[in-house]
């Protein structure tokens, strides 16, 4: 594998990131030479070497890796999918006390077979189990007779440990590192052949939490698995201030109920001390105590009127109102006639008999026999009742 520190200008293929170890290479070339030997008794015998060869290089691939080397994170140790995060109980050789929080990764037989350290520390415990031929293919990580390897990191500010499954056909697992050393973070300490299982486990106590959910992809070595310095409590509590909160749903609410959050919701005027009514001091000679008591007695007054203190005022305007406002008075009124009426005496009430007898002359009379006598009559009396008669005589 090339350094990780040159630099990619000096590259002929910067974007090519990969490789193959020495022994996958070797086994290629072998397997390829057994099949050209076979294809000498019979060429369809060259597939019988040279399908294993490939199977061997794709089991030996590596690639170069840049990890964050941040003390507060957690790194994965391999490639592949997050298939679940939950807490259960880990492993008596990871000899973790407690529950703890586990990860589970599943990898493809042609991802990458590195396992890197997730952080920067020493390796408590290192352990290496060889499987049955017979578990080919690890189906399920807890299936019987598979290869697995656990390790146990830990530093100052955590301890994390891993368990990779894989199949027991062949040498599937291979460590690479030993038990007390000290590793940086990503560092490459065991390999791991045609894929498996690898999970996870940091103690719930832990400080930080997971930030990584079921169905991420993760890449060995950079994807970030737990972040040190992010709350655990972050996640259980819900904070102050949502879009979901901040915001009531009144749909499924009744009329009476929307009613009584709106009167509980009115604020009742305050009653305010004798002391701050009776207090008319300017505010700049004031006490501090009085100044508050100014503020109080300049605020406004408010809107909603008490019904006892609404029904008395109706009363007392009820009692002042003047008699006349029951008159009525004509819409349309000419000015001459307006001020003619004004000036008429007041006779006091007349009967609708007497008014009949005043506007009509005497039966058999020469006014009721002329016309132009009855109307000078009829305009006489207009006249007398307008007051001009009165006006003539003085």
């Amino acid at each position: 594998m090339a350094d990780r520190d040159a630099s990619l200008s000096h590259k002929t293929f910067p974007w090519f990131r990969s490789g193959f170890d020495l022994e996958g290479v070797v086994g290629f070339l072998a397997a390829w030479l057994l099949g050209i030997l076979l294809a000498m008794l019979w060429e369809p015998l060259f597939w019988l070497g040279f399908i294993p060869g490939v199977i061997i290089l794709f089991a030996t691939r590596t690639a170069e890796r840049v990890t964050p080397q941040a003390a507060d994170h957690l790194t994965s140790p391999c490639d592949g999918v997050v298939v679940s995060v939950e807490e259960t109980e880990a492993p008596e050789g990871l000899r973790m006390a407690g529950p703890a929080v586990r990860i589970r990764v599943a990898s493809s037989p042609v991802s990458n077979n590195n396992v890197h350290a997730p952080i920067s520390g020493s390796i408590d415990r290192i352990e290496c189990l060889e499987g049955e031929p017979k578990a080919v293919i690890a189906m399920k990580a807890e299936a019987e007779g598979l290869a697995r390897l656990s390790a146990v990191f830990s530093n100052d500010a955590i301890r994390t440990g891993f368990v990779f499954a894989s199949g027991g056909l062949g040498p599937r697992l291979v460590t690479k590192s030993d038990a007390g050393d000290r590793v940086a973070k990503g560092k490459t300490v065991a390999t791991r052949r045609l894929g498996g299982w690898c999970d996870v486990y940091i103690p719930a106590r832990s400080p930080g939490r997971c930030i990584v959910q079921p169905g991420r992809t993760l890449t060995g070595g950079e994807t970030i698995l737990w972040d040190l310095s992010l709350s655990s409590a972050a996640t259980d509590e819900p904070s102050a201030y949502t879009p979901e909160t901040s915001v009531r749903d009144y749909s499924d609410t009744d009329v009476s109920g929307l009613a009584s959050i709106a009167a509980t919701g009115a604020a009742a005027p305050e009653v305010m001390p004798e002391q701050i009514v009776e207090s008319d001091e300017p505010l700049d000679e004031a006490t501090p105590e009085e100044g508050e008591a100014y503020a109080a007695r300049t605020q406004a007054t408010p809107e909603v009127i008490p019904a006892p203190v609404e029904a008395e005022v109706e009363a007392e305007v009820a009692e002042r109102q003047p008699d006349w406002t029951d008159e009525t008075t004509p819409e349309t009124l000419p000015p001459e006639v307006a001020d003619e009426v004004s000036e008429a005496p007041d006779f006091g009430p007349v009967s609708d008999d007497d008014q009949a007898k005043a506007e009509l002359p005497p039966e058999g009379s020469a006014e009721t026999e002329d016309p132009s006598t009855m109307f000078e009559r009829l305009r006489q009396q207009a006249r007398r009742l307008a007051g001009e008669d009165d006006d003539q005589k003085d």
